[in-house]
């Protein structure tokens, strides 16, 4: 079984002068994908790749997250993650290696929207705040084989749903 984990940015800010590629995240951003990260350990949550746009605020919330996993591999940077549609990111996915079974992708919004309303042929519109996660998986034996026929909505993360029991 194949998990895709497709995860918007933590909260970023913009400040004067900065361009968008470069903007930081805000002190809310890390401390919230400091909060995921540990709820992510403690379910034993352990992906075999991460890659992230080369946005700072996406890097910045790939390496928290990776960090609170002890993920062992490197960062990988996907330009097309930073400036791609949903079609394109899925493209991607499904070009992945076959010995990747649970890949980790921080992105944009609306490319992340976009693709978990592909993947579930939902017509409604999926709402994913700064920092959200949603988990898909899928029965594919590959990568390529990827389609909406055969994958479900595993779980879906949401900082401030979090934050209330803190």
């Amino acid at each position: 079984m194949k998990s895709l984990v497709l995860c918007r940015h933590a909260k970023s800010d913009w400040p004067l002068g900065v361009e968008d590629i470069n903007r930081p995240l805000k002190p809310r951003g890390v401390r919230d994908a400091n909060s995921l990260g540990d709820l992510l350990r403690a379910q034993h949550f352990s992906p075999d790749l991460i890659v992230a746009s080369p946005a700072l605020r996406a890097r910045s919330t790939a390496d928290l997250i990776a960090r609170k996993l002890l993920f062992k591999g490197d960062i990988q940077i996907q330009n097309s993650v930073y400036d791609s549609g949903a079609e394109e990111l899925l493209e991607f996915v499904r070009a992945l290696p076959g010995r990747v079974e649970t890949a980790m992708i921080f992105g944009h919004n609306p490319t992340m929207e976009q693709a978990v309303q592909l993947l579930l042929k939902s017509s409604a519109s999926f709402y994913m705040p700064t920092c959200a996660m949603v988990c898909i998986e899928t029965v594919a034996t590959s990568w390529e084989q990827l389609e909406s026929h055969n994958l479900h909505l595993r779980w879906m993360l949401i900082p401030r749903l979090k934050r209330v029991d803190e």
